[in-house]
């Protein structure tokens, strides 16, 4: 009996990867965010993570005691298409690979997500921030697909508090060679 609950988790966490396969064959992917000419296909990965929002003051508010969710960065683990964990996903936004590669990203277009609730789809562009590996050569990475991790539309209620929103999504990896 005490299975029971691990294996509801894997056959939940199998039927949202099976969902976002379903999702990514019916919405095309704007053309605005296709990666540059001349780059390849690397990997396909999931993500199952939050994105962590803080409240923070506004710049330029009146009331100071109103605040505004602001995007610390996401949390995600990225697994490939036989469930094996390939990634891990922070701020900066870094992607970093189990052999210690990563690379950081900067978003260079973005699409409202077709799903009220999601996080933008994006196209980044890369660089390697870490040691040779699986990413050192990625120079361009796509968030698409994505499920929830918007931050709430309301003012937030306590300067300082923070937030985790979970998000799904799909990344795919581009790279030289």
């Amino acid at each position: 009996m005490r299975f029971a609950p691990l294996a509801a988790l894997v056959a939940i966490s199998g039927l949202a990867t099976c969902a976002l396969d379903v999702a990514a064959a019916a919405e095309p992917v704007p053309e605005s965010l296709a990666p540059p000419a001349g780059l390849k296909r690397v990997l396909e990965a999931s993500a199952v993570g939050v994105q962590i929002y803080r409240c923070k003051s506004p710049e330029n508010a009146k009331d100071a005691s109103a605040g505004a969710w602001i995007l610390e960065g996401p949390r995600a683990t990225l697994t490939d298409q036989r469930g094996e964990a390939v990634a891990r996903h922070y701020a900066g936004p870094t992607w970093e690979a189990p052999d210690g590669s990563k690379i950081t990203g900067k978003v260079s277009a973005r699409a409202d997500a077709p799903e009220k609730g999601a996080v933008a789809w994006l196209l980044l562009t890369a660089q390697s921030a870490g040691t040779s590996g699986r990413f050192d050569q990625v120079r361009a990475v796509q968030r698409l697909y994505t499920s929830g991790g918007a931050a709430p539309a309301a003012a937030c209620p306590h300067i300082g508090e923070s937030l985790e929103v979970p998000y799904r999504a799909m990344y795919v990896f581009w790279a030289t060679q």
